[in-house]
């Protein structure tokens, strides 16, 4: 009797199990980065693996609830401080999306992140930039765990979908326990017509710094199925003393060659309160796409002139 019963309450787990969406997924990475800020130049490898467990059910009224937890591990991670190196788990995202409508709390994603063309200036095998978004500060997602002292910190993130535009709202407070610290919210548009993209995004108190604002007009034209190119206004309001507030205009564009390389590249400008070694940021890049995997390169040159090159392979499963 007793083998029935657990027998019973297996089929029972597993019959449970079936009914749900679990999937896996994620991705991978590795190769050599090189910096040269001037004074010191290093070539270090570098690696990375994430993992994403993703859980949803649907319900008889066709609404979809679901949630995700990532795992990952970057070259060097340590735990808590301790100089231990292990992959580590994140903060929980919790969702709920039915007929266009998406909510997300927890470890949500922020609307100003989820811009649909703000990263498409990113290069190499790291997918970065010297130019574009690098001098700002703004939240999203987080890979792994929370800053010290945010295990009380909440997000919330909600988007609605019609036709060609996709609007978003999204706060995060670091410590909802506290009424007195800066509370991240976040307002994000993108609207599509045919060949071109257009996207508007605005942050107050961004990254959780009183006063300070982050803001972004984007636009991309697709010159065919194989080539973009793209301008960015992205600027600030209210940094740090000491900082000063840096607007940057940047030019990029992308193209996949018959032979499966792909070529991509930019230039930004900066108009900045503080003085950089350059007034701009440029870079360019190549990739190949392996069938499942993609070997990708870039150097760029930053504001502060520094070097940055990376050559290595991702993939994702």
């Amino acid at each position: 009797m007793k083998k029935v019963l657990l027998a019973s309450t297996a089929l029972l787990g597993f019959a449970g199990m079936a009914a749900a969406d679990v999937t896996l997924s994620g991705s991978g990475r590795f190769g050599l980065v090189y910096t040269d800020d001037g004074t010191n130049s290093d070539t270090v490898l570098s690696y990375r693996m994430r993992l994403n467990i993703d859980a949803a059910k649907e319900t008889d009224s066709g609404v979809k609830f679901g949630g995700r937890i990532r795992m990952q591990y970057d070259a060097g991670d340590t735990v808590d401080g301790t100089g231990e190196g292990a992959a580590e788990l994140n903060a929980a995202m919790l969702y709920a999306e039915t007929a266009g409508f998406r909510f997300e709390i927890g470890n949500a994603n922020t609307a100003f992140d989820s811009l649909a063309t703000l990263y498409n200036a990113e290069l190499g095998f790291i997918s970065s930039t010297t130019g574009s978004y690098s001098l700002f500060s703004y939240d999203s997602y987080n890979s792994g765990p929370y800053a010290a002292g945010q295990a009380n910190r909440i997000g919330l993130f909600a988007s609605y979908s019609v036709g060609n535009v996709v609007a978003r709202l999204s706060y995060v407070d670091y410590d909802q326990n506290v009424s007195t610290d800066a509370e991240e919210t976040g307002f994000s548009l993108d609207y599509t017509a045919g060949a071109y993209k257009l996207g508007f995004g605005y942050v107050n108190n961004a990254a959780g710094t009183s006063g300070y604002d982050v803001y972004a007009l984007l636009g991309e034209y697709a010159m065919n199925d194989m080539t973009n190119i793209g301008l960015q206004l992205i600027g600030e309001d209210g940094a740090p003393v000491g900082e000063g507030d840096d607007t940057t205009l940047t030019l990029y564009g992308n193209t996949k060659l018959a032979s499966g390389i792909g070529i991509g590249a930019f230039v930004s400008a900066v108009d900045s309160d503080v003085t950089y070694a350059n007034d701009y940021a440029i870079g360019v890049g190549a990739n190949y796409d392996l069938g499942g995997a993609t070997i990708a390169g870039t150097i760029q040159k930053g504001f502060d002139d520094e070097t940055y090159a990376d050559l290595g392979i991702n993939f994702s499963f």
